[in-house]
């Protein structure tokens, strides 16, 4: 048996328990409109899958804005502030970490926060995705006095209320191969993680009310990347729903 097959034999277990199977789409580092990411917006247009664009805000480009407002779907995520890792060598890169004094990381935020809701509007959502999807906990304690409503990072979620005022809606399939070889992690890689979250979902394992996210990196997208995420959208089956960012917040 093929791993499609396999996804479609776990979401055939869904659809016998009269239950839906809700996916979501996050796209990460967007600055600029690159011939990767306008395949990315096809895909959504063509597919009718929900994109949400974690977005740098010291890098962004005014081509991102114009070009986002031709889209239907497509909602902003705040990407931190630069991308830039502040962690001494021999820990893991962290852009909102706990070396630096916590007003100076607030501050930064604060202000990637100001850039994309004056350019994007109601397109941007407060959502956080920390970069490496790593985050302090005293910066989680400061999100809510700042508008955020939300987090966004990897692994499925450990607590399905809000924990100090954020709701979190992880990503859990990583497309892309980091400790490798830096392209396509493969279709059975891929679909194994996503069959893995579902069924843990569905057997109670997992918080089952968190949507199964797909987690994509445009700018390092390969030929085979692309051609699985083609497959992936457009496959059909009725018990699977992608839905618009992220999922579960108040304004879905």
């Amino acid at each position: 048996m093929s791993s499609w097959d396999q996804l479609r034999a776990e979401l055939d277990l869904w659809q016998s328990e009269d239950r839906i199977a809700t996916a979501w789409w996050r796209d990460d580092d967007a600055v600029s409109v690159t011939p990767a990411l306008e395949t990315l917006l096809r895909f959504e247009q063509d597919y009718k899958v929900p994109l949400a664009l974690a977005v740098i805000p010291a890098s962004l480009q005014d081509d991102l804005v114009e070009r986002l407002v031709e889209t239907l779907d497509t909602r902003v995520l705040q990407h931190g502030w630069s991308h830039q890792n502040h962690m001494p060598e021999g820990r893991k890169k962290q852009e909102l970490d706990d070396v630096r004094d916590i007003g100076d990381v607030v501050a930064d935020l604060r202000h990637g926060f100001s850039v994309l809701q004056s350019r994007f509007g109601n397109r941007f959502l407060p959502v956080l995705v920390p970069p490496w999807n790593r985050v302090a906990e005293d910066v989680v304690a400061a999100l809510h006095s700042l508008g955020f409503c939300g987090i966004s990072t990897f692994n499925a979620r450990k607590v399905a209320e809000p924990y100090k005022g954020i709701m979190q809606v992880n990503t859990h399939v990583d497309v892309i191969d980091w400790r490798g070889t830096r392209g396509f992690v493969g279709e059975d890689a891929a679909l194994g993680a996503m069959i893995e979250h579902l069924a843990a979902r569905r057997t109670g394992q997992v918080d089952a009310d968190e949507p199964t996210g797909i987690l994509t990196h445009h700018l390092v997208h390969d030929e085979p990347t692309t051609k699985f995420l083609d497959n992936l959208f457009s496959m059909d089956h009725s018990a699977l729903r992608w839905l618009r960012i992220p999922g579960v917040f108040p304004w879905q």
